[in-house]
């Protein structure tokens, strides 16, 4: 079977291609539906944050005890953070804040990373262990300008959070 004529096959690319560029260009034109009122949100994020204040700074029972009531408290304080945030911003657009649509936890840290040592909130030695056994040594600059170090000794730390953060995000329908 002879093979169709040359101008025959520019005509049919040509016809492939306005029927793409005819389709592209409906595409194009066609419109996303106005949004609803249903359809219309405002997401809010908030932050609690709470001092870690144990009775004693040198029981690990009591930093435990301490982190656990920090981590009870930052939660209530998030979301309160999170409402009075929607509202002022819902108010400031000229809005009515609905009912929550959505929310999201985004769990507990310890703030102040970038500011000193992350000790962690599970604790540094181990899951709600805050205190335990560290090895250090001495070292000094000797007259031959080198660095020598002294014995390794052993003795005990607790390492307490500074403070408890946790951070949850709303969605809230707008009227």
């Amino acid at each position: 079977m002879p093979s169709p004529p040359l101008a025959f096959r520019a005509v049919a690319v040509l016809a492939i291609f306005a029927f793409l560029a005819g389709c592209l260009a409906a595409a194009a034109n066609a419109q996303a539906p106005a949004p609803t009122t249903q359809q219309r949100t405002l997401v809010a994020v908030g932050t609690g944050t709470i001092a870690v204040t144990p009775k004693d700074r040198n029981d690990n029972a009591s930093i435990v005890a301490a982190v656990r009531d920090a981590n009870d408290r930052a939660l209530p304080a998030a979301l309160t953070d999170a409402r009075t945030q929607a509202t002022q911003l819902a108010a400031a657009a000229g809005m009515t804040l609905g009912p929550v649509i959505s929310l999201s936890n985004s769990g507990t840290s310890t703030a102040g990373v970038f500011y000193g040592p992350y000790y962690g909130v599970a604790g540094s030695f181990g899951p709600n262990r805050y205190c335990g056994t560290i090895k250090t040594r001495s070292s000094r600059i000797g007259r031959d300008g080198k660095r020598h170090y002294g014995r390794l000794k052993s003795h005990r730390v607790c390492r307490v959070p500074a403070v408890i953060q946790r951070s949850v995000q709303l969605t809230y329908a707008l009227a």
